[in-house]
């Protein structure tokens, strides 16, 4: 009898255990899903890099390359079978300076903002797994350049990663045949409206253009790009 009683006591405690055991188990187990779906979320998910521009040299051109001070390569930019540009970087530029980007292109007349004609250099690069480098210029008040050329109505276009449908921040100069300093602070950058607005925040900074605004042919040239 002693026995039977004592069998039931044990059963009776090992029973209240099991439940508690089994639900500490569940649990657990659910935690560390949890853990794991954070982690694989993070680890897909696109992620920036934004990384503060220390030098605020952008491109002086005095190394005789088409290759910015981030290791970024100059390239011709157009649209549009009738639209054309070329790029080189050639003897010449502002007072002592050895050389000058020059770019030589055709903008037909009347062509709308798509056509466009001129030059770019990006400023951040997409990577492996959805993960992306942007220049941060938060610590600056505007981008500064030197120009001289046709005499014409020039875009200096700024472009963030937010941006996703072209419109990005323009902002107007006008070029004569004599080097101009032209000091543009980032509020000056504004979109053209065609797309989503975006706030201008400075820390996903991904390209840098300058495009013709005039119709007709035309020759730009470009020095001493830096952000202040």
């Amino acid at each position: 009898m002693c026995q039977k009683m004592a069998h039931r006591v044990r059963m009776s405690r090992t029973n209240g255990r099991e439940p508690l055991i089994a639900m500490t188990h569940f649990l657990y187990l659910r935690w560390t899903l949890c853990l794991i779906t954070l982690v694989l979320v993070a680890g897909c998910g696109p992620r920036q890099e934004s990384i503060p521009m220390i030098d605020e040299h952008v491109d002086d051109f005095e190394d005789g390359d088409i290759y910015n001070y981030l290791g970024f390569t100059w390239e011709s930019v157009s649209g549009g079978a009738e639209a054309d540009a070329t790029i080189f970087v050639e003897a010449g530029g502002i007072n002592d300076s050895r050389y000058q980007l020059t770019i030589g292109g055709m903008r037909p007349t009347g062509s709308s903002g798509d056509l466009v004609s001129g030059a770019r250099v990006l400023m951040g690069q997409a990577l492996e797994a959805n993960r992306s480098e942007v220049t941060n210029v938060t610590a600056y008040q505007g981008l500064q350049l030197r120009m001289r050329g046709t005499p014409g109505s020039y875009i200096v276009q700024l472009g963030t990663e937010a941006i996703e449908d072209f419109d990005f921040y323009n902002a107007y100069v006008e070029v004569t045949p004599a080097w101009a300093l032209f000091r543009i602070p980032f509020e000056d950058f504004q979109q053209e409206g065609f797309g989503e607005s975006k706030r201008w925040t400075g820390s996903d900074l991904t390209h840098i253009a300058i495009y013709s605004n005039r119709f007709g042919p035309y020759t730009v040239a470009i020095d001493d790009i830096q952000f202040y």
